[in-house]
């Protein structure tokens, strides 16, 4: 799956190719308009504020692909508030070089001297700020295993003729053995699900550069109960081209989108090990309520007055999208970390999420 998705010449990630909107293979929160960014944008104002407004505040953003979602926070900031704006600055973590070229020619002329590039997490200095990711945990790659008859395997890709296929083996490396025994039994036979290892060494890794503050983890997923339901005996991956949905990751390698639902359960043991907090947890329709109950308010204000319908009506399309349960509400969640606070501050995005353990748990 790593090869397939992140080859430095064939992969499906490196490529220069559309692959989000109509144009491309699947739509995420950055199609449906600039809502989205500047919701984000007044949810990192508030972690500034919370940090009691340091003097610099970062944004890491990592996956930022054409750097959409950067341009829509760095836009919003300066209305919100002109002096997060000036103490904020953004970093995007991108290895490629031609796609650091496609987000220089975005953003440095209308924000110059405000954004930085890294190839790598590693190479980042300290952090006072906030990592945040948009759809990027889903992308990283998982080990596919089975219960079978009492017992789980993995499996593993090898050759028929000129056809990949998956071979059952057994498992023998120690982090993944462990990782399968937190899965919850009883479980039918057969039952194939996945596990992804990388996504808790990535958050140590985020762990290890943040001095003080926040990670914000945006993806679609479940909780661990969740994701290893007994009726769930498919698992989740799946692969996406010019929005037509496949189970067959052999097919066309390098020109697909192979993804898999994020266990955020998962995610927060590992960031609990790696020194982090849990601030909050919380599904996107919630999210959208907390986060965009003052511009709610404040356009009901205004309702009589000249123009106002138009303003609501541009605001309320994306923003019924977004927060819609039969949409993108439900289906997306928003894990909030903290790291280096003296208490643990509720941002209006989790206002209306209840405490976040008992629904990971």
């Amino acid at each position: 799956m790593e090869r397939a998705l992140y080859h430095p010449a064939h992969g499906y990630y490196t490529s220069v190719r559309h692959r989000i909107g109509r144009k491309g293979d699947f739509y995420t929160n950055v199609s449906v308009g600039n809502l989205y960014g500047q919701l984000l944008a007044s949810q990192l104002i508030e972690m500034w504020i919370h940090l009691d407004r340091p003097a610099r505040f970062t944004i890491v953003e990592e996956g930022a692909e054409d750097g959409h979602l950067a341009l829509d926070i760095l836009s919003a900031l300066p209305e919100a508030s002109r002096d997060a704006a000036a103490a904020i600055h953004y970093t995007i973590v991108e290895p490629l070089a031609q796609k650091q070229q496609r987000q220089r020619a975005r953003l440095e002329a209308s924000f110059p001297g405000k954004v930085a590039w890294s190839p790598a997490i590693a190479e980042l200095a300290s952090v006072t700020g906030a990592f945040i990711s948009n759809e990027l945990v889903d992308a990283m790659p998982v080990d596919i295993i089975e219960h079978r008859n009492g017992a789980w395997s993995e499996l593993l890709v090898t050759l028929s003729g000129n056809d990949f296929r998956f071979e059952p083996a057994a498992i023998t490396r120690q982090e993944l053995a462990e990782a399968v025994q937190r899965i919850p039994l009883p479980l039918p036979s057969p039952y194939r699900t996945e596990i992804r290892l990388a996504a808790a060494h990535w958050i140590q890794s985020l762990s290890t550069k943040l001095n003080r503050g926040f990670v914000l983890v945006v993806d679609y997923g479940y909780s661990r109960r969740e994701y290893y339901k007994p009726e769930r005996a498919k698992g989740t991956l799946s692969c996406y081209s010019r929005h037509r949905r496949s189970d067959n990751p052999f097919e066309r390698p390098g020109e697909i989108d192979i993804t898999s639902h994020v266990d955020f359960t998962a995610l927060a043991e590992a960031a609990a090990r790696s020194g982090l907090t849990l601030a909050g947890y919380t599904d996107q329709h919630h999210f959208m309520v907390g986060a965009a109950e003052a511009r709610l308010l404040a356009l009901e204000k205004t309702a009589e007055q000249e123009g106002a319908r138009a303003a609501r009506t541009a605001f309320l399309r994306p923003y019924l999208t977004l927060m819609h349960p039969g949409h993108m509400g439900l289906a997306f969640k928003y894990l909030l970390l903290s790291k280096g606070l003296k208490s643990q501050p509720q941002l209006t995005g989790f206002k209306f999420a209840s405490s976040p353990w008992p629904n990971l748990i």
